[in-house]
């Protein structure tokens, strides 16, 4: 795999990423809209939600000011796309996506899945799911 953004020398080649997007960034993407960034503990929760909730929750970490820093949604997303030109990664996972269409909804909200995004299941706590294959 090629190194993406730094020395060829400094590069995690075995290091294997993903995202878990929520529509709302897809949506700021499309309007060209900027992109807030926070601490996850200075904005608690953003997981734990998804859909409206999770729109109106970070709506509310924006207007209160708790973004460490906001971008340009559509340079970030054309960064990642880069990204995955030039190595493979990240995966990108549909949060909402998941999350809308999942058999589990009664249990909680899916908060990550498998890199590539064919196991996602329900965990609380501190459990991970897994899935033998």
């Amino acid at each position: 795999r090629r190194a993406f953004g730094r020395e060829d020398s400094k590069s995690t080649r075995d290091l294997y990423t993903a995202l878990w997007i929520p529509d709302l960034f897809m949506k700021r993407v499309e309007a060209d809209g900027d992109w807030s960034l926070f601490c996850p503990n200075e904005a608690p929760g953003l997981s734990h939600v998804w859909g409206d909730d999770f729109d109106n929750l970070y709506g509310r970490y924006e207007q209160e000011g708790r973004a460490r820093r906001t971008i340009s949604a559509q340079k970030l997303w054309f960064r990642i796309l880069q990204a995955q030109v030039d190595t493979g990664t990240p995966f990108m996972v549909y949060k909402d996506s998941v999350n809308r269409k999942s058999n589990q909804q009664n249990l909680g909200t899916i908060q990550g899945g498998s890199l590539n995004g064919d196991v996602v299941q329900f965990a609380e706590g501190g459990e991970m799911s897994a899935c033998p294959f």
